[in-house]
């Protein structure tokens, strides 16, 4: 797993590749992730993730676990 170099802006729209190397995750991780509900956006070939929709993911994880 790659180290997080930075912390998720929620203003902030990520490329694929900076979100990877802004949160530390693999690509499997962000396949998993993405599996359990992280909404990303897809231009063309490229897709992206606003800082928000990571944030609103990871409490929703969060929730899951605690029910």
């Amino acid at each position: 797993m790659s180290q997080p170099t930075g912390q998720i802006e929620p203003q902030t729209l990520y490329s694929l590749e900076e979100f990877k190397q802004v949160s530390g995750m693999g690509n499997w991780a962000l396949r998993q992730a993405r599996k359990a509900g992280l909404k990303m956006l897809k231009i063309g070939n490229r897709k992206f993730v606003k800082g928000q929709a990571f944030i609103d993911f990871l409490d929703s994880q969060n929730n899951e676990t605690s029910n």
